[in-house]
């Protein structure tokens, strides 16, 4: 049986494309993985790369190696942690993803009290856009996910072992800086007059499925940018318009930093879901879908905007 740290190693040198790189990543010297991958060449009677003075390649049989090599330390990884679960009942590790459109805040005190409870879960915590939320659930860099679209995929419907519970209602707000051309028109605004002004967009993170819902007009100028902190950032620079949720817009509105202005024509996305992987569900994530609680309180402390909460809690 070939020794998991081989694998590693040879997945180090494919990576790196480097011997000494790989080595200095691993914390070896360079001799240790020369010696380690041309042993294991010996033992396949493959060449698993091509060598240079600068670098290495992989050969055919490298890439097929590397590819299931990937996959079986993945499998190697999960079992470990699923074992553990079945031991105890808890999982090793909980991944989280907030979706940008939620205040991002409160989730500190969700860390702070899974530690309390019990330290030896591991917490990820990523923020994704759009549908990246969905994709990152469905092909497993989260386990739940707080403010998924309510356009759900239908990959995602046609399987049980996902879940979801509605957050509420939320609104937004089509915003421009006191200096933007838009912002001293009388009247509502019309889609040809947005199409005239630079879209501020965000960069949906999805990697496999359709990506999801900008403010971008046929033709129209856009700017793309990877969160609406980032967007709000651009807003008050008066680089372009957008519509942003009206709990990051509220603030900088009562400020007279932002000009909310009506367009009768455009149509959001009113509500989000909170949703989870339920196959496999351990008391880790039994435990937190029992702090973030129901509807309502979802609502009021994600898609809200309270001033007696602290301002980072609002921060996207």
């Amino acid at each position: 049986m070939i020794p998991t740290e081989t694998l590693q190693i040879v997945r180090a040198v494919a990576h790196f494309r480097n011997f000494t790189a790989a080595a200095k990543h691993l914390h070896k010297v360079p001799s240790a993985i020369s010696y380690t991958v041309r042993k294991l060449e010996d033992r396949l009677g493959v060449q698993l790369f091509l060598r240079d003075s600068k670098r290495v390649d992989l050969t055919p049989a490298g890439e097929h190696f590397i590819k299931h090599t990937d996959q079986l330390l993945a499998s190697l990884d999960e079992l470990e942690k699923s074992t553990r679960q079945l031991a105890t009942g808890w999982e090793q590790e909980l991944r989280i993803a907030l979706d940008n459109v939620v205040n991002q805040g409160k989730v500190y005190d969700l860390i702070h009290d899974l530690q309390e409870v019990h330290p030896e879960t591991e917490l990820v915590i990523n923020t994704e856009v759009h549908n990246g939320s969905w994709d990152a659930l469905f092909h497993g860099r989260c386990q739940i996910v707080i403010g998924a679209p309510q356009a759900i995929p239908e990959t995602i419907l046609n399987q049980d072992r996902f879940a979801w519970l509605s957050m509420g209602n939320m609104t937004w707000d089509f915003v421009v800086s006191p200096n933007h051309p838009l912002a001293s028109r009388k009247e509502s605004l019309s889609m040809e007059e947005l199409q005239e002004h630079r879209s501020i967009c965000i960069q949906d993170t999805s990697r496999f499925f359709r990506q999801g819902y900008n403010l971008l007009l046929e033709n129209q100028q856009v700017l793309l940018v990877p969160s609406f902190r980032a967007a709000i950032e651009c807003l008050l620079r008066g680089l372009g318009a957008t519509i942003i949720p009206s709990h990051f817009a509220k603030p900088y509105i009562a400020e007279g930093l932002l000009v909310r202005k009506e367009v009768p024509e455009l149509h959001y996305n009113d509500g989000c879901l909170l949703a989870w992987n339920q196959e496999n569900m351990g008391q880790g994530l039994k435990w937190v879908l029992d702090w973030l609680g129901s509807e309502i309180w979802l609502n009021k402390v994600w898609l809200q905007y309270d001033d007696q909460m602290p301002m980072g809690y609002h921060v996207p």
